[in-house]
């Protein structure tokens, strides 16, 4: 059996034929138009999605999508924060499914934190935990909880904003502290300088000192963030994924050592690398549609 898999991004979509041991029998990455009032970037998404169909010659009866947006409990996008949509995916995606010959297709939507989670959970690091906080650090920050081998969703589908959380910096989020987008700015308000998440831990490493004292910041606040959500929550494993996040960095090597230092137990719960890479959200949304199917 094999699940349509779409990982939707505010810059790329990727889809992707998946087999239920997680192989990737055939993939495809496309650009996801965000600007312009005009553009929906949900038929975008489907006119992707239909011309990759056709291309391989598939009709896969089960399919999983994520998106860059709050989704609640009925798989419906509830947020506009990154995306420019004017209606919801779950028909017009069945319907394409249906063009290409599936009889009966069955497609769930969720927000693409919880696919990397399901990704983990079920071909990752997370496979042999019942439990664990999954956290995607990337150009964003955000995160969601893995309960008795699930994805929590909450009452509403927002149970995945751990960059709401607030910051050292005063009148700033967590997000806006320490992730990628976050490390950028205060880089550049610091220097005057601009320079991406990859040159920043490369600058440091050759003795820039502010890159260094920026990465260290961001690592040891979301450290101290990891350790409060072990105190609160007590899960069996903490998985940091995303690009960012897995990228090994002083920014990572910070936030080891602090959530190490901020414990109050004899032991932690093991800090653990995602282990899909850029391919979580995909194989996370192949996890879910299977999950659906039974």
């Amino acid at each position: 059996m094999s699940a349509l898999a779409i990982d939707v991004g505010g810059t790329k979509t990727l889809v992707g034929l998946v087999g239920d041991d997680g192989e990737v029998l055939a993939e495809r990455e496309f650009a996801t138009r965000v600007d312009g009032d005009d553009i929906d970037d949900i038929d975008t998404v489907v006119e992707g999605v239909r011309a990759a169909l056709s291309d391989w010659d598939a009709a896969p009866e089960i399919a999983g999508a994520g998106f860059p947006e709050y989704v609640d409990a009925r798989g419906r996008l509830t947020s506009h924060e990154v995306l420019t949509w004017s209606h919801q995916p779950e028909q017009v995606l069945t319907e394409a499914l249906r063009a290409a010959g599936a009889a009966h297709p069955v497609v769930r939507i969720e927000s693409d934190v919880r696919l990397g989670a399901w990704g983990e959970l079920r071909f990752g690091a997370g496979a042999s935990f019942d439990s664990f906080v999954y956290i995607s650090l990337g150009t964003g920050l955000s995160s969601t909880v893995v309960v008795q081998g699930r994805p929590w969703p909450g009452a509403r589908g927002e149970a995945i904003a751990l960059g709401e959380w607030p910051s050292p910096d005063e009148g700033t989020n967590l997000e806006a502290y320490a992730s990628g987008t976050g490390i950028e700015r205060r880089y550049r308000e610091l220097t005057g300088r601009e320079l991406d998440g990859r040159a920043l831990a490369a600058a440091a490493r050759a003795g820039d000192d502010v890159a260094a004292g920026v990465l260290a910041s961001a690592g040891t606040a979301l450290g101290r963030a990891c350790a409060q959500l072990v105190a609160v929550l007590d899960p069996a494993a903490i998985v940091l994924g995303g690009g960012l996040g897995t990228a090994g960095t002083p920014l990572t090597a910070a936030l080891e050592r602090a959530y190490a230092g901020a414990g109050r137990r004899p032991s932690h719960p093991p800090l653990l690398p995602a282990a899909l890479g850029h391919r979580a959200g995909l194989l996370g949304a192949a996890a879910l549609a299977f999950s659906a199917a039974g």
